[in-house]
């Protein structure tokens, strides 16, 4: 269907695969593509399910952070992902090595997820000063529960596939090939003559949690955020995916996200991001050049810095 992202069918069985190194970043053409495959799976009588996978060293890692600062260029991912789950067949999300941010929200966005072990899932956009954007924190409380879901938007930390398991993100841990192992996941749900399963759909009741329990969790960070500014923004989101009509959470969480992404904050943390990743490359040095082992070191200086580096 596009350069990035093919369609096949494996018996009825959609596979749905996206190949943008390195890491399968959601660029527009990324986007467009997995617009035009499900679109596409959508009118195949033959598949009845999909699997969607990725190439290369890993699942969707995220959305591709140069396109923040340009205007929004559609299909926006929330839209691809309600599309997804709007579907009337099944979609299986087969995730390895990392699906993170835009990832997770997209893997959420199908009606089922399988990893291998080895897998990690996560949404790490506070540490870019923002919050998942793409319906993460309606969708991940729903499957996760409230205060795990919280624990890992503010922290930012990705879950190891075994907890990701055990929190109700993932359907199932998958030994062996993951494609083969996604596609039997599929023909089971379509024999079992199980449909899609709407994230959205799960019920989150306010009255489940503990008395006072934002202003406790609140406390409870305190220290920890002190002085930025997302973590607040994505309680201010989970505290509207409880209480507020799924649409009406949405966009919340999408004007919380505009004023995240046009915080000062925001905009140096991601100057640091792409920093950080500038200075490990030296211009006139070529690419093949070949590494020599560092045998010795020498510090020049005394002082209490150079001291501590011997």
């Amino acid at each position: 269907m596009s350069e990035v992202v093919s369609y096949a069918l494996d018996g009825d069985i959609a596979v749905i695969t996206v190949d943008n190194p390195p890491v399968n970043a959601l660029s527009l053409p990324v986007r467009l593509g997995l617009a035009a495959c499900f679109e596409r799976f959508a009118a195949d009588a033959g598949a009845k399910a999909a699997v969607l996978i990725c190439n290369g060293r890993t699942f969707i890692a995220g959305a591709d952070i140069t396109e923040f600062d340009k205007p929004i260029e559609e299909p926006w991912l929330p839209k691809v992902v309600h599309y997804i789950e709007d579907l009337a067949k099944p979609v299986v999300a087969a995730i390895h090595g990392t699906a993170l941010g835009g990832g997770l929200e997209t893997a959420m966005g199908c009606h089922y997820r399988v990893a291998v072990a080895t897998a990690q899932v996560g949404l790490p956009e506070v540490s870019l000063g923002l919050l998942p954007g793409a319906t993460g924190t309606q969708r991940l409380p729903r499957l996760a529960g409230v205060e795990a879901a919280l624990n890992a938007m503010i922290s930012g930390r990705p879950m190891s596939a075994k907890l990701a398991h055990e929190k109700g993100v993932l359907d199932a841990i998958i030994e062996g090939d993951l494609k083969a192992g996604a596609v039997t996941f599929a023909s089971d749900l379509v024999k079992a003559g199980k449909g899609p399963r709407k994230v959205r759909e799960i019920a989150l009741d306010a009255a489940s949690l503990p008395a006072g329990f934002s202003a406790d969790y609140r406390k409870s960070i305190a220290r920890e955020t002190r002085g930025f500014f997302a973590p607040e923004q994505i309680i201010k989101c989970v505290e509207a995916a409880v209480s507020l009509p799924y649409p009406e959470a949405v966009k919340r969480e999408n004007e919380l996200f505009m004023q995240c992404m046009t915080s000062p904050q925001s905009r140096a943390q991601r100057h640091l991001f792409f920093g950080e990743r500038e200075v490990s490359k030296v211009p006139d040095v070529p690419k093949d050049t070949a590494l020599r082992p560092i045998r010795q070191v020498a510090v020049v200086g005394g002082g209490t810095m150079g001291g501590g580096m011997r």
